[in-house]
């Protein structure tokens, strides 16, 4: 028998809320990143990495493990979130290209970033990069410098705000049409927030500190 659907009975209303489940490659930033949003009508729900499983076809895993155990509520979501850096290799590709598959044929949506989750931080704070091709240090680098500091461990420190949203999703939005695996530089996690935003159905937490998650994750990086 599964077990209740695991929504933040703290949030108002409970009832009639739907999650967006979201298994990660990542340990800290996605979550972090979706800890910023607040909502009445959906919660998020991130599958982060666990004992340095981060292949794709680890994630989808996540989900699957998620499907078995809960209950599913009607206008529940499923995201896949990867990033393409070294698993768009010659020797890695085929891996991803079967999990994409597998997620098409389940009805798992798929947010792929080429080259890494922090191309989509960086569209908060300024305009696509030029290249066809960056390093995950490339954009880290970018990102630490329109900001004045970076930490991927730390993203709730980012200055991430409604209007820096909108202007990342409208940016992600603006480019050509992606593969569903980009082969260039680009990312389709502003597929996961568009409606979202359109519809004021999200907003930025009002600040106070670090979120509850982000505080577990520092405490917890501490140990």
């Amino acid at each position: 028998m599964r077990r209740k659907r695991p929504l933040d009975r703290k949030a108002k209303p409970v009832r009639d809320a739907s999650l967006v489940v979201i298994a990660s490659e990542d340990k800290y930033a996605v979550r972090q990143y979706f800890d910023f949003f607040e909502s009445t009508r959906i919660q998020f729900r991130v599958l982060e990495a666990q004992d340095g499983k981060s292949a794709p076809e680890h994630v989808l895993n996540r989900i699957n493990e998620y499907i078995d155990e809960f209950e599913i509520g009607e206008g529940d979501t499923f995201w896949l979130v990867c990033d393409c850096d070294h698993w768009v290799e010659p020797n890695h590709i085929q891996n991803l290209t079967q999990v994409v598959r597998q997620c098409r044929q389940k009805g798992i949506q798929v947010a792929l970033s080429n080259p890494c989750f922090d191309l989509w931080l960086l569209l908060h704070f300024t305009e696509y990069p030029a290249e066809d091709v960056l390093a995950c240090n490339e954009v880290a680098g970018r990102l630490r410098a329109a900001v004045g500091g970076y930490d991927k461990t730390k993203v709730y420190n980012l200055p991430i705000d409604d209007a820096k949203v909108s202007a990342a999703v409208q940016r992600a939005s603006d480019m050509t049409p992606m593969l569903e695996i980009p082969t260039r530089v680009q990312t389709a996690v502003h597929l996961i927030i568009q409606s979202l935003v359109q519809k004021r159905i999200i907003s930025i937490r009002p600040k106070s500190g670090k979120t509850d998650g982000a505080r577990k994750k520092s405490n917890a990086a501490k140990k």
